[in-house]
């Protein structure tokens, strides 16, 4: 009796490799969440930087307008001023870039002269002298030089020269008045009293020609702070 199935050879089924699950797909570097927080970061700080820089030269850019055009307004204010002496003192005197002013070039000679004798013209020269010294310094006080600088970017010592410069020369012109002045006195006197006169009109004289020394500085410095720059005059030009 045969068995059934005896010396079948079985078949062995082949063995499989474990099934792989899904890889994941790396995220793009641009896409990450922490890169695309710096990136954004970083962009703000530009941006903020930018804003800043942006409106940093604007300021700059503002500020160099202005300080241009207050430095037209300091010069034409200075310039200004050079008028208003250049028209007084040109009518009593003479002036000249550089120079210290010369001012009623005609009284000293007259007050010398007074000395030995009594000139005919003498005490008119004197008294036309005095009159238009009163004119000059009448022409000079009506300029209203502290308005005329007022908002043109002047520092507080910038316009004390300018202001001591005037007060000089208004002193200047003054002592010159009072010195004609002690001249026509001294025409009329004799001896002693004529010598202390004239003495009189000499200091005056003086005085004024130092107060004129003082103008000359106090002038040259107002106007360097104005951008307008005298040149020095020529020794024995």
């Amino acid at each position: 009796m045969s068995i059934k199935g005896k010396g079948r050879t079985r078949t062995r089924q082949s063995v499989r490799a474990p099934r792989r699950g899904p890889v994941p797909v790396p995220v793009p570097f641009a896409r990450r969440r922490s890169v695309q927080v710096i990136a954004a970061f970083v962009a703000g700080l530009l941006v903020f930087w930018g804003g800043i820089w942006l409106t940093n030269g604007l300021r700059a850019q503002d500020a160099s307008e202005r300080n241009r055009e207050q430095e037209l307004l300091r010069r034409r204010a200075g310039a200004a001023w050079q008028d208003v002496v250049a028209t007084e003192v040109g009518a009593i005197g003479q002036i000249e870039e550089g120079r210290p002013p010369v001012i009623l070039p005609q009284v000293q000679p007259v007050i010398t002269g007074l000395a030995e004798r009594t000139p005919e013209d003498a005490v008119s020269t004197l008294r036309a002298a005095a009159q238009d010294a009163q004119e000059a310094i009448e022409g000079i006080d009506a300029y209203e030089l502290s308005d005329s600088l007022r908002d043109k970017g002047f520092d507080l010592a910038q316009v004390l020269r300018f202001l001591s410069a005037k007060a000089e020369l208004v002193t200047s012109i003054e002592l010159h008045r009072q010195a004609a002045l002690a001249g026509v006195l001294a025409a009329d006197l004799e001896g002693r009293d004529r010598r202390a006169a004239l003495a009189r009109a000499k200091e005056l004289l003086s005085l004024a020609e130092t107060a004129v020394f003082r103008f000359q500085t106090h002038e040259g410095e107002a106007l360097a702070g104005a951008g307008i720059i005298q040149q020095p005059a020529i020794p024995g030009a």
